[in-house]
């Protein structure tokens, strides 16, 4: 009997981390962050390539230029380049996202259209 009740816990762990991994991917998916992405507020450009997850960044604004490694981790986008910067990011719809720095201060970015696709690094 408890072999059976440990197979059904097992089964249901599997069962939820199965669902939670699917609803992770639909997240990203719908994100979408790789791409183009211009600030409302500032005349910057966060350019993102490679997975969903993770890959390389370029930013630009006035005065700076950074580039580096980027990753997505929970709500929290890391870039690693001359400095290492942590953003909380929210979806407002598809193609608007605010990053909100660890001061809160929040900017939003809008994904801009282009016909290049960016391809993930294997």
């Amino acid at each position: 009997m408890s072999a059976l009740i440990t197979l059904l816990v097992a089964g249901l762990v599997f069962l939820y981390l199965r669902s939670n991994h699917k609803a992770r991917e639909r997240w990203l998916q719908q994100l979408a962050l790789p791409g183009q992405w211009r600030s409302e507020r500032e005349d910057s450009q966060l350019v993102l390539s490679g997975s969903l997850k993770r890959g390389d960044f370029q930013w630009q604004n006035r005065s700076h230029r950074d580039s580096g490694q980027w990753q997505y981790t929970g709500q929290t986008l890391t870039l690693r380049g001359d400095q290492t910067r942590t953003f909380e990011v929210q979806l407002f719809q598809p193609g608007v996202i605010s990053l909100i720095r660890e001061d809160g201060t929040a900017e939003l970015f809008n994904k801009q259209s282009t016909n290049v696709v960016p391809l993930a690094k294997k």
